[in-house]
Parts: structure tokens; C-alpha cells; sequence
């Protein structure tokens, strides 16, 4: 008794002075007579006392009780009493708690109450899906987020559905990579990354394997993330890097509803890279950077060319510009999204149909994306034992053509000098100006006009499903889908001549042979599946029975063609036989089909032991007939303390506990992405010409050797969590902690020369280990009228490449997979110093003189000094340490840093809340520390040609007289010394963003009323605007200078009828 008394004093008092203050400046108060220094003026009344417990007898500590309609409220203390002075006679309390419904008692003439309030059994029987059904949430034995995908599409401008994810479930770390419009679907990695190969999670809609973009974020209801194998492994063979399901909405019982979501955004470009814009300034950069390397003081740009530009001081832009390159690519977009709906239905029938439209003219010019988007979702009950329904959507889309050469516009941006107009005002595009620049210098605007066409996509999706129920507890569900995508791009090449503005000459006429082109690519996914269902309780209702058997079998089927042809007859001609030239044509044919059996049985006591065991068998035609099957199962187990006899005494304070553990191994069939990938475990010919007797006879050649044991990647996954609940539902939160072991990874293995020009296959042969926790809190509560919501997860993943190639390393640039190491850690020289001193010129004499000595071929002994292989460095230059301590600077002193080139540690937190029609909401996601290497527009190796120039290098550059400690070495040109992968050139990709700050209006009741409306919600929404990292580049999302993560201010507008 004293324990228990003891539990409610500590709870009852953190929620008394966590809610105390905001009733400090109300005008009642639950336990005393309290006045303030100020007068107040109070309601003549009574008073009301009562005391308010659940369901089951115990007292609720926290408790809101409100006069209706007005701010005079308490809150119940720790023996569940409250105290209500200057009470009207007339007056109605409105009692409310979290996890509880909410009560409306009329006073009357009482004045002392006990109100019993109800669990809220939405809280209770909340339903989450989950591979061929759904569960109840507090029955999961699994590793399962849910996101409510509806609620989040209908409040931010999110037109993909993977950037809505970000930051919202644990253990999901979401990366925008790509943020082109029409192409801006989101790099996912569940609980890290589990493979050398693609990582990227098997995505399901509707119970079908589709593309993530083929659906609009308005049409979504729910999107589940199953992230161990006893929750996933019912997919197995492509379940082992997670599985997102999306399910669509569907029509419920009721009037007909029609629902308008739109809203306008202003796009634009955030953080930019800023480079030396006053030519003036370059050319004297580029000058010292040939003076370094040996060239002359002036062996590009002469003095007067340099004082022309800077006497002009920007008056004549057109004869001496000062081109901005990342000014003049971006403009300022509005884009435009609606979605309109109607839904409803009978207890015989229910449907859902919505239209979309979606209109992102894009920060480049003719990138923009265009997008008509249906859905309509038909659900028949025929009679009681057979419900029939059907599914069918698509899009059409248009797309810039230059969304297809972003990566030129970027490049060709960055390798551009401001002494170019990139564009006059009569649409003549602009080239090397000034005496001295390379006339290869170009506009980067010449690579978004050089091509006129169009991209357009047709993709058009109808499943069909049936159920029968023959017998209570029996369900047989059968469906069929079949997705047809058409690819179709056109354009034709348009010449461009670059001027000299100055002299009103071409400097470079393009002399590219024109041509027309035309690709066609035509994708198809056939899937069927037949499952039966089973569910029954025994022994007196207290064992649970639920068992699901099914079937399945799917084909996908690929064809792409390309057509060119030269010389067209006229520039206003866009049919290929408009042209008169040369034609080149190609084509591909891929496809692959995939036989299943799975089952799943669940068993449950007295709802607090439960268990669930997972199989699925895989055939695919991948593998050849010995390899070709691939058996995945898993186990899983959960104990719900909390309903145990001997917690009694906590269910005061503590609403559920609940242990989770399973076990379980998944595939991973993903060859690669070629059209060959699909027939590595065959051999590949192709057609090639062989002199008999001096004439070319037409014959067949290997060229690549077949792997007959090619198999399956295998993931085993073993997971521990703990749920919990407590503080009547307030605060609610997940702990798991997980290990993930994958083996047979394809990789690249050494083999013999005798295999000619044929390529060598791959081969199951590497291993990578993951472990890591993740952390999942939510706080809900309300105070009166004022509702708010706290939510964080966090996740740690550890990753480990436990078998490769022995001692043998992969290096690819700064990054290197070894045994031991995480994957692509990176692989670099430490820096020493930069030699700015006569000290440190010293300190290289006596380097240079160390050596070693070896015997050559001859036998002889030669020795080999210290910077031998690296150059020796000079005033301005880097000196490299020599980590092994062999008297050798070399490649053999590069270290491993860090952990990879992914983040170990990534976390979201989202806040909310709601006060009298107003809503708030604001989203953030962030990684921890994690560095890769960075050298564009950041670099001190000046090409000879063109390219711009960082401000902050040439800023902390060392130069002959500096007075300060230089941060950069000595501009060189075309001498990478002083560039080698290092420390010196890393830059941290942590971030913490903003994703999203919102805030809404709903229109009262009485307002709908008269206008016949249901709702009307009026929003204003912040997207990227806030990014908070020390990363160099654009954008820490991002890699490399590439289209970035785009700033959005939106309003919108929600309408119900």
C-alpha cells in the first residue's frame, strides 16, 4: 500500500509542476485560495468538487476538467480529486485525459462528482499492416514503424513519398541524393547499409513490388517500415535490406465525401557554393598559380587585360562581365500541386477515387516536371461470404529534357570563368572574352539549350482481388496486378555558336553534326498470389490462433530501344526521317519471373505470450536449377509484462510493457542493374567477325563467363526490444538493439588470365556485419484546450566488413573495403604542415636526406630518398607524414579514418500542437559526425583551362608575403602535390535540418455550417529553409556539386465537403 501510494506521489508530482505553470495564469486553482498582487475579478458561482477513475477503479492523477466554454479549469491530484470554484449553475464540465475519451457532464445541482472515464479503444486496438495482414500494434512481436502518411501528405508540400519518411521512423535514414524534379526520389537505408551491393529496401504497394515515385503521397493512408526478419522475412529473398509497405486509401461506410488538397510553393536554391566572381581577381589567381609552376608572371593573362576588367568595375557588363555561374543557373520557381478526391459508401459497396496534379518548373531551366496522376479504389461486398474489389491507377508525365544533363550543367558550371556572358539579352550565348582565356570555356547554359525534347512517362497499374469466407474464422483471398510503364523520350541537337561580345564575333562556332534521336522503353510487372487465412480461439478464448498460407508468382519484363539519325533537312524537323544521314539504332530485352510459397502461423495466451513463426521459399529464374531455391525463416516472441497478475500494482503509472525478440534470415537477389545482370549465371555471346580466307565471316564470341553457382545474398538478423507505455499513454517509446549479418556477397574476385577478353562474373564470396540500437520516444498530452505532441528516434549503426578478399583491400579514390574495416572507410595521407617558415624549410633538408636502401634487378644497392616518390615541397607547400616510420614518403602512408562514408548515428524529432483551430508543427532530422573528401570548387590544383575558383581557398591560400598562417597550401596549376586524398581536404557531413515548420488555421464549426462545408484548413509550411552543418559543398545530402535540396515556402489550402 505504501509502495503504491509512494508511485502516485512521484507521478502525480511531476505532472503538478510540469502543468502547474500554465495554470499560474488562470483564474482557479484545485488546492487553495491563492491571490496574486493583481486584483482579479471573479465569476459569481459555486464550488464543484469530484473525483475522477478509470475503468478499473484507480485514481487518475492529471486529469482535465474544464468549464465548458470558458478558461476556468484543474487539474485532479494525486488521490484523483479536483476542486472547480465560481462553477455556474447551468455550467458543463468537459473531463479529459490522454488515452481516455473525453466526457461532457452537466453540473445541475451537484456539487460533489465521481465520473469514471473510458479507455479510448482506438489507442487499444490501433491496427498496423504488416506482410499479407495486419496486426494489432500491442500484439507485434516484430520490428515495425508505422507512419502516418496521410496526415503528413495532407500538411507539407511533399510531392515523393521518401522524403515524407525522413525523419520519421527509427532505424530509417533517408538521404535526398536527388532532388530533380520528376527524379527526386530519396536514398533509404534500413538499419544501415548491409550490403556492398544495393542496399535500397524492397518497396510494396498494395501488396505489390513497385516503384516508390509511382503513386502520389495524397492517396496514401499508411506506410509501414518492417525492419527484422521476423517481420520482413514473408518477402524473403528481398527482404534483407527492410521492407517498406504502402497502402493506399480505401472508401468507408458513409455520405459521400470530397476532399481538395493544393497548395502553391516558391522554390528556391539554398546554400550555394561562392566562387571568385570578379575576374579581375581570377585572372591574377590563375596567373600566380602558373607563376608557382614555373610558367612566368604572366604566362596567361597580361597586366592590361587584368587592369581593363578592374578599371571597368562592372559598368560594361556585356564587354567585361563578372559572371556569377551559380547566380545565373538558378532562378526562383512557383510550383504548383492539387489533389482531389471522393469517397465513401455503402455496407454493399465503398470506393475511393482522386485526381492529381502536379506542376515543378524546377530551379534550372527545361527541367521541369509535369505530372497528371488517378486512382480509383472499389471494394463490393456481394454478399456476406464474397467481397470483390478492384484497383486502378497511373500518371502521365513530362519531363524538361535537361533534367537528363544535370550533372553536364554542374560540371560544365564549376569549369566555367566569370570573364564569360553566359547569356546577352538577345539569346546569344556567350564564350571567352578576354586575351588569354582558352576559348573552351563555355556557358554551362549552352548544355541546357543545345537539345530541344521531352521526357514523358505513361505508367498505368490494375490489380483485381477476391475474398471468400466460407466458414467463420476461414478467409481464401486471391488477386491479380498487372503495371505497365512507357518510357518515351525524344529530341533533336540545336547548334549554338559562342560570342565574343567585345568584337561581336563567334570564338566558337559549333561544329557538331546534328542529329535526332528518339529512346523507347517499355517496362512490365505481372504478379498473382492466392492466400488463406485462418483465425480461431480455443481453451475458453484464451489461445489465439492465427495461420496464413499463400502462394505467389510474379514476372518482369524489360525492352528499351534507341534511334538516332544525323543531318537533319531542316532545324524546324523533329521525326527521324526528317533526317537525311547516318542512323545508329539499339536495343535490349531483359526479363525474370519468381515462384513463391509462404506461410505464417501466430499464436497468442491470454493476449501476453505471443509467437509468431515466419517461412517463405523463393525460386528465381536468376539462378540456374541447383541454386535456384532460396528458403527464409524467422521466429519471434513477445511477453506483455504488463498484463501479468503480479504488475497489478503499477498499472496505476504503467500502461504497457512488453519484451520482443526474434530470429530470422532474408535474401537478397539483386544482381545489378544492367540489362545482363539478369543472366550472370549463363554465359554471354555476342556477334563478331572472323577472317576466313581474307573475307570477314559474321560469328559468335564469349564475352562473359557464366557463374553456375551463383546464389542468393543471405541476411540473418536477430533482434531484442522492449515497448513500453506509461504515464496514462503520455509518454510512450521503443528500445531495440539488433545484429545483422550478411553473407555471400557478390563482389569481384581475382581470377587467371587464361579467361581472355571474356569478363569474369562475380561471386558469393563477402560478408558484412551490422549492429546497432535505435531509440523511439513520443510524449502526447493535453491542458485544457491545447494539445501537443513531443516525438525523437534515434538510431546507432556499427557496420563491419567481416570477409572479403583476405589481406587483400578494394581502394576506389580516398575510400577502401578491407577485412575489418566498415565499408568505404576512408583512406587518406595526414598532413604534417604547411611549409610557411624558414623552420620548416629546415626540417625538409633534413628529411630529404633519409633514405632507404634496396637491390635492384642488377643486384646492385641503390638508395631511395625520402620525397622520391612525392615531390619536395617548397614555401607553400604540404608536407605529409610519414605514418609506417620507414624514412619513405609514399602511398604506403595513407590510414584508415573513421567509419565509413555513412553515418553511424541519425535521429528525427518532430514537435506538435493544436489550440482552438490552430496547429503547429515542425520536423527535424540530423546525422552525427561523418567526413568524406571534397575538392570541387575547393581545390588549390588550378586547371590550366578554365574552372572557377573557391573564395575560401583562394582566401586562406598561401601566397608570397603573407602575414598569417595560411590554411591552404600555394595555388599550383595541373600539380596535384599538394591535393592527395588527405586530412587537409576533408569536410564533416553532419547536419542537423529543419525539414519542415508549419503552422494551420481551421475554420470553426459554425463558419462550415454556413458555408455547407466539412472543413477548411488553411496552412502556411517552411521546407529545407534551415540547415545547420560546417559541410563545404551545396548541401550535406548531396554529393559532389548536384542539383540540391530545394527551399520551399508553401501555402495551402485543405477543403472538405
Amino acid at each position: 500500500m505504501f509502495h503504491a501510494k509512494l508511485s502516485k506521489l512521484l507521478v502525480g508530482g511531476a505532472i503538478l509542476l510540469a502543468t502547474g505553470p500554465t495554470y499560474a495564469a488562470g483564474n482557479n486553482y484545485s488546492d487553495s485560495n491563492f491571490t496574486g498582487s493583481s486584483p482579479i475579478v471573479q465569476q459569481q458561482g459555486r464550488t464543484i468538487t469530484g473525483t475522477i477513475v478509470d475503468d478499473k477503479g484507480e485514481t487518475i492523477i492529471g486529469a482535465n476538467v474544464m468549464v465548458k466554454g470558458t478558461t476556468n479549469g484543474s487539474i485532479t491530484n494525486i488521490d484523483g480529486q479536483f476542486t472547480l470554484n465560481n462553477v455556474p449553475k447551468d455550467a458543463t464540465l468537459v473531463i479529459s485525459f490522454v488515452g481516455y475519451k473525453e466526457q461532457s457532464i452537466k453540473v445541475g445541482t451537484q456539487s460533489n462528482l465521481n465520473i469514471t472515464l473510458q479507455e479510448d479503444s482506438e489507442l487499444i486496438d490501433e491496427v498496423v499492416v504488416v506482410g499479407y495482414a495486419s496486426q494489432k500494434k500491442v500484439n507485434l512481436t516484430g520490428s515495425v514503424s508505422s507512419v502516418n502518411m496521410a496526415d503528413i501528405a495532407e500538411k507539407r508540400p511533399v510531392t515523393n513519398l521518401s522524403s515524407g519518411l525522413a525523419g520519421m521512423a527509427a532505424g530509417v535514414s533517408v538521404t535526398s541524393s536527388s532532388n530533380i524534379p520528376g527524379n527526386d526520389n530519396a536514398s533509404i537505408l534500413v538499419r544501415g547499409q548491409g550490403s556492398l551491393n544495393n542496399s535500397a529496401p524492397l518497396i510494396i504497394i498494395d501488396g505489390v513490388e513497385s516503384n516508390i515515385n509511382t503513386v502520389s503521397p495524397q492517396d496514401v493512408e499508411s506506410m509501414t517500415v518492417l525492419k527484422d526478419a521476423a517481420s520482413a522475412s514473408i518477402y524473403g529473398s528481398r527482404a534483407a535490406n527492410g521492407v517498406i509497405l504502402i497502402t493506399t486509401k480505401k472508401g468507408k461506410q458513409g455520405k459521400i465525401s470530397v476532399d481538395y488538397t493544393g497548395y502553391v510553393s516558391l522554390e528556391s536554391i539554398g546554400k550555394t557554393v561562392e566562387g571568385v566572381t570578379n575576374y579581375a581577381d581570377f585572372m591574377e589567381l590563375k596567373n600566380e598559380a602558373r607563376y608557382n609552376s614555373g610558367q612566368g608572371k604572366y604566362a596567361q593573362y597580361s597586366q592590361e587585360t587584368i587592369d581593363a576588367w578592374r578599371n571597368d568595375n562592372g559598368k560594361n557588363p556585356l564587354l567585361y562581365p563578372n559572371t556569377d555561374w551559380v547566380e545565373e543557373i538558378f532562378q526562383t520557381a512557383i510550383a504548383t500541386n492539387h489533389n482531389l478526391s471522393l469517397s465513401g459508401g455503402t455496407d454493399k459497396i465503398s470506393f475511393f477515387t482522386s485526381f492529381g496534379y502536379l506542376n515543378n518548373p524546377g530551379i534550372i531551366e527545361k527541367s521541369g516536371y509535369e505530372k497528371y496522376s488517378f486512382r480509383s479504389n472499389l471494394e463490393a461486398k456481394v454478399n456476406k461470404w464474397l467481397t470483390l474489389g478492384a484497383k486502378l491507377n497511373g500518371y502521365l508525365s513530362n519531363n524538361g529534357i535537361a533534367s537528363d544533363y544535370i550533372n553536364d550543367i554542374f560540371t560544365y558550371g564549376y569549369g566555367s570563368v566569370p570573364g564569360i556572358v553566359f547569356r546577352h539579352p538577345d539569346g546569344r550565348f556567350g564564350g571567352a572574352q578576354a586575351p588569354g582565356e582558352d576559348i573552351q570555356a563555355n556557358s554551362p547554359l549552352y548544355y541546357i539549350y543545345n537539345k530541344t525534347g521531352n521526357k514523358q512517362v505513361r505508367n498505368f497499374r490494375g490489380a483485381f482481388n477476391g475474398t471468400l469466407t466460407p466458414l467463420k474464422g476461414l478467409t481464401i483471398q486471391g488477386s491479380y496486378s498487372y503495371e505497365f510503364t512507357d518510357k518515351a523520350n525524344w529530341y533533336k541537337t540545336n547548334p549554338i555558336d559562342l560570342w565574343n561580345f567585345a568584337t561581336e564575333t563567334i570564338v566558337r562556332a559549333d561544329a557538331n553534326r546534328q542529329s535526332i534521336s528518339n529512346y523507347n522503353r517499355k517496362e512490365e510487372r505481372m504478379f498473382m498470389d492466392g492466400v488463406i487465412r485462418y483465425e480461431n480461439k480455443f481453451f475458453d478464448k484464451r489461445l489465439d490462433l492465427n495461420v496464413m498460407l499463400g502462394a505467389s508468382q510474379e514476372m518482369f519484363r524489360d525492352r528499351k530501344m534507341n534511334a538516332s539519325k544525323y543531318d537533319p533537312i531542316d532545324s524546324s524537323v523533329d521525326v527521324i526521317n526528317g533526317a537525311t544521314g547516318d542512323a545508329l539504332a539499339s536495343g535490349e530485352h531483359t526479363e525474370w519471373a519468381m515462384r513463391s510459397y509462404f506461410g505464417r502461423i501466430n499464436l497468442g495466451w491470454d493476449n501476453k505470450y505471443l509467437l509468431e513463426l515466419n517461412m517463405r521459399a523463393d525460386g528465381s529464374s536468376r539462378f540456374l536449377k541447383g541454386n535456384r531455391w532460396g528458403y527464409f525463416p524467422s521466429f519471434s516472441a513477445a511477453w506483455r509484462i504488463d498484463q501479468e497478475q503480479f504488475m497489478e500494482k503499477t498499472r496505476n503509472w504503467l500502461d504497457a510493457l512488453k519484451l520482443r525478440v526474434s530470429y530470422g534470415e532474408l535474401g537478397n537477389n539483386y544482381l545489378g542493374d544492367g540489362y545482363s545482370a539478369n543472366y550472370m549465371a549463363i554465359s554471354s555471346y555476342s556477334d563478331v567477325q572472323y577472317p576466313f580466307g581474307n573475307v570477314a565471316q559474321n560469328g559468335m564470341a564469349l564475352t562473359s563467363i557464366a557463374n553456375g553457382s551463383l546464389t542468393w545474398e543471405t541476411t540473418a538478423v536477430t533482434n531484442f526490444a522492449i515497448d513500453f507505455a506509461t504515464l496514462n499513454n503520455r509518454l510512450s517509446g521503443t528500445v531495440e538493439y539488433f545484429i545483422k549479418d550478411t553473407k555471400d556477397i557478390l563482389i569481384d574476385l581475382p581470377a587467371p588470365l587464361v579467361h581472355g577478353n571474356a569478363s569474369i562474373p562475380r561471386q558469393n564470396s563477402a560478408e558484412v556485419r551490422n549492429n546497432g540500437f535505435e531509440l523511439t520516444m513520443n510524449w502526447t498530452d493535453r491542458i485544457n484546450d491545447f494539445h501537443y505532441n513531443i516525438g525523437a528516434n534515434l538510431t546507432f549503426v556499427d557496420n563491419k566488413v567481416t570477409k572479403f578478399k583476405g589481406d587483400e583491400a578494394s581502394i576506389n579514390g580516398s575510400l577502401i573495403i578491407k577485412e575489418g574495416l566498415p565499408i568505404n572507410t576512408e583512406y587518406v595521407l595526414l598532413v604534417d604542415r604547411i611549409i610557411q617558415t624558414q623552420e620548416d624549410l629546415d626540417l625538409v633538408e633534413e628529411l630529404a636526406k633519409k633514405y632507404v636502401e634496396y637491390k635492384n634487378e642488377k643486384g646492385e644497392t641503390k638508395r631511395m630518398y625520402y620525397f622520391d616518390k612525392y615531390k619536395k615541397p617548397q614555401l607553400g607547400d604540404v608536407l605529409y607524414k610519414n605514418t609506417n616510420g620507414d624514412n619513405l614518403l609514399n602511398d604506403d602512408d595513407r590510414v584508415t579514418r573513421g567509419h565509413g562514408n555513412k553515418p553511424r548515428l541519425y535521429y528525427g524529432i518532430n514537435l506538435g500542437c493544436e489550440y482552438k483551430g490552430f496547429d503547429f508543427s515542425m520536423l527535424m532530422s540530423g546525422t552525427s559526425s561523418y567526413k568524406i573528401q571534397y575538392q570541387s570548387m575547393h581545390t588549390t590544383n588550378i586547371p590550366a583551362s578554365g574552372y572557377s575558383i573557391g573564395k575560401e581557398v583562394a582566401e586562406g591560400r598561401w601566397y608570397e608575403g603573407r602575414t598569417t598562417p595560411a590554411k591552404y597550401p600555394r595555388f599550383l596549376t595541373n600539380d596535384g602535390r599538394n591535393t592527395r586524398n588527405s586530412d587537409l581536404w576533408e569536410t564533416d557531413k553532419a547536419y542537423l535540418k529543419i525539414k519542415n515548420i508549419q503552422l494551420g488555421y481551421t475554420l470553426p464549426k459554425r463558419c462550415m455550417d454556413a458555408l455547407s462545408l466539412s472543413r477548411v484548413r488553411l496552412f502556411c509550411s517552411l521546407e529545407n529553409f534551415f540547415t545547420f552543418s560546417n559541410y563545404v559543398g551545396m548541401d550535406p545530402e548531396t554529393s559532389g556539386l548536384t542539383y540540391p535540396s530545394i527551399r520551399q515556402a508553401s501555402f495551402g489550402l485543405n477543403v472538405s465537403f
